[in-house]
């Protein structure tokens, strides 16, 4: 099966270019956007709920954490 121009120009272009910068072309990064799976919607609202929420339980933590401590050094008689 005969390759067509347009591959045969391609492979002449990159014959003597590193594979590391085959992509750094506006053909190569066209391909590489391509590629990429961008996230829908729906995912991108799913996830920036649950790092809200890991984030508000996360403050919570260190603000029990810190009442906690802050009580027990009161009880021993540091911070009067």
């Amino acid at each position: 099966m005969a390759k067509d121009k347009k591959t045969e120009v391609k492979e002449k272009e990159f014959k003597d270019v590193p594979i590391q910068l085959k992509w750094f072309t506006w053909e190569g990064i066209t391909t590489e956007i391509k590629r990429i799976r961008w996230i829908k919607p729906g995912e991108l609202v799913e996830s920036t709920g649950k790092v809200l929420l890991f984030c508000v339980l996360f403050g919570v933590f260190f603000v029990l954490c810190d009442l906690v401590i802050s009580k027990l050094l009161l009880m021993i008689g540091v911070g009067a």
